[in-house]
C-alpha cells in the first residue's frame, strides 16, 4: 500500500520508508506514521538492565524538569496535585512525584517492573488505559505520557477518554520525541545511503511495543486542538545522558559489541553538535478547554 490517510489531519500520507514496517509520511502536516503492531506478547530484542543503567539517571533529570513545571500550574500550595501516568513502565516517574509530594498513579500493561512498584509503594494497576477504569472523584489534575504517547495507534478514541477524565482546566503532559531533532534527521541522511538500522531503531521495530507515529510540535498541536487541549507551554528534555550512553546503545540485544564500541565513540565525538541541534525530545503542557 502506498498511501494511507494521516490520524491527525486526515490528508494523504504517502510510503516514505520501507522498514520492517513502512512509514508514511503526510504531504499537509508532515506527520509520520507507521504500519507497526503492538505485539501483545511481550516478547522483543531489548535488554532490561542495560536499558536501566543507560536512562536512569537521564530520566530523573528530565523528570524533575518537568515536575518543576508542573508545579507552577500549581493554583493552590495546600492541596496535594491528583495525577495519572499511562505506561508507567519502571515507574521512575511515580517515583519522583512521590519524592515531590505530587500523588499520582499509574496504568502499566506490562507486570516487569512489579517488584520495583511494590518495594518503593507506587500504586500501579496492570492493564490498558482506558479498558481499567479507573477515575479520581473530582477528574484528574494531569495526565501524562513518558515516551508514550507515540506508541498508541487509536489517537481519536485515546483523546476522547483523556478530556473526560481530566478536570475542568486539566493538564494533559505529553513527554515526546520528536521528527525533526538532530537523531531522526539524521538517521533520515543514513538511510538515504542505504543505512536503515537506525532509523529502525528510532522507530524501535524490533521491540515488542514499536512507534505508531513520530510528531514535530506543529502536528502535535494540530492534533491536540481538535479535542479542545490548548498548549501553554513545551520544555526542551536531554535526549542522551553520554555518561552512560553505552549502556543505552547495548539495550538493544541486536547491536554487536564492537558496534556498540563504535557508536559511543561516534556519540562522544558528536557531543558539541549533539548539543546546540534541534531537541529530539520535548514535553508538552495542554490544557484542557471548558
Amino acid at each position: 500500500m502506498d498511501y494511507i490517510q494521516c490520524p491527525v489531519c486526515g490528508n494523504q500520507s504517502k510510503l516514505k520508508y520501507k522498514l520492517k514496517f513502512n512509514i508514511y509520511k503526510c504531504h499537509q502536516c508532515g506527520l509520520y506514521t507507521s504500519d507497526a503492531n503492538f505485539d501483545l506478547s511481550f516478547q522483543s530484542s531489548l535488554e532490561l538492565d542495560s536499558r536501566e543503567i543507560g536512562l536512569k539517571k537521564l530520566r530523573f533529570e528530565n523528570f524533575n524538569t518537568i515536575v518543576k513545571a508542573l508545579k507552577v500550574f500549581k493554583d493552590d500550595e495546600k492541596r496535594t496535585l491528583k495525577g495519572l501516568e499511562i505506561g508507567s513502565g519502571n515507574g521512575w516517574w511515580l517515583k519522583v512525584c512521590q519524592e515531590n509530594g505530587i500523588g499520582c498513579i499509574g496504568i502499566e500493561p506490562e507486570k516487569a517492573h512489579e517488584d520495583y512498584h511494590k518495594e518503593n509503594g507506587l500504586n500501579v494497576y496492570y492493564g490498558f488505559y482506558p479498558d481499567l477504569n479507573i477515575k479520581s472523584e473530582q477528574g484528574f489534575d494531569f495526565i501524562i505520557f513518558n515516551d508514550v504517547f507515540e506508541h498508541i495507534r487509536d489517537l481519536d478514541g485515546l483523546l476522547i477518554s483523556l478530556k473526560k477524565d481530566l478536570n475542568d482546566n486539566g493538564l494533559l503532559i505529553i513527554n515526546i520525541p520528536m521528527s525533526d531533532g538532530f537523531f531522526y534527521k539524521t538517521a533520515q541522511l543514513l538511510y538515504k545511503i542505504g543505512i536503515k538500522s537506525f532509523l529502525e531503531r528510532l522507530w524501535q521495530f524490533n521491540f515488542h511495543s514499536p512507534h505508531m507515529n513520530y510528531f514535530n510540535q506543529n502536528n502535535l498541536e494540530l492534533l491536540l486542538n481538535k479535542y479542545g487541549f490548548l498548549k501553554t507551554t513545551n520544555i526542551k528534555l536531554k535526549s542522551l545522558d553520554f555518561s552512560t550512553s553505552k549502556e543505552r546503545i547495548k539495550a538493544d540485544k541486536d547491536i554487536s559489541k564492537l558496534k556498540a564500541m563504535v557508536l559511543t565513540a561516534g556519540l562522544r565525538v558528536l557531543k558539541p553538535v549533539i548539543l546546540a541541534s534541534r531537541s529530539d525530545i520535548r514535553v508538552f503542557f495542554f490544557k484542557k478547554q471548558i
